[in-house]
């Protein structure tokens, strides 16, 4: 059996609606109905990356405008990997942001980046590249802002 670990937590309305937009997202990406648990199971490896990902500027941004404190109760059951990584990955992106981050920080910037993604893949499809196209297409636009400014290469 698989360790199993409960999370409690009282977060703003803001972030509550965050999740339950990444479980509609998630959902329709996967065809089929799933839990916050499982949105964030599937998500939790990648929460290691978020600091290369996205600028610490625009993580801080989002951590503002969508604050995890408040007072709606959410309670959420995960696999222990998931709480480990999560955790792991709110050392790495306090670290990154320069800030004091919790656990449910870590979780804030996850679903952050699940909006990100879907709706890039959103996009994509609108231009007309098929599901399996956008989703690899989009990998390549999570990239930080640098200082070099990329040409194209040289035609011959």
């Amino acid at each position: 059996m698989t360790a199993e670990k409960a999370l409690r937590f009282s977060v703003s309305e803001y972030f509550f609606r965050l999740s339950t937009e990444s479980v509609r997202l998630h959902s329709n990406k996967v065809l089929e109905f799933c839990s916050f648990g499982e949105v964030i199971n599937s998500r939790a490896e990648r929460a290691n990356d978020l600091a290369e990902s996205y600028d610490a500027e625009d993580m801080r941004e989002h951590l503002r405008i969508i604050p995890s404190e408040g007072d709606v109760p959410l309670n959420v059951t995960i696999l222990e990997t998931s709480a480990t990584s999560l955790e792991k990955a709110a050392e790495v992106l306090a670290e990154a942001l320069g800030q004091t981050l919790v656990l449910k920080d870590a979780l804030s910037l996850v679903m952050f980046d699940l909006v990100i993604e879907r709706n890039a893949t959103e996009l994509l499809t609108k231009l007309g590249l098929t599901a399996s196209e956008a989703d690899a297409y989009r990998v390549s636009l999570k990239r930080k802002n640098t200082n070099v400014i990329p040409f194209p290469p040289e035609r011959t």
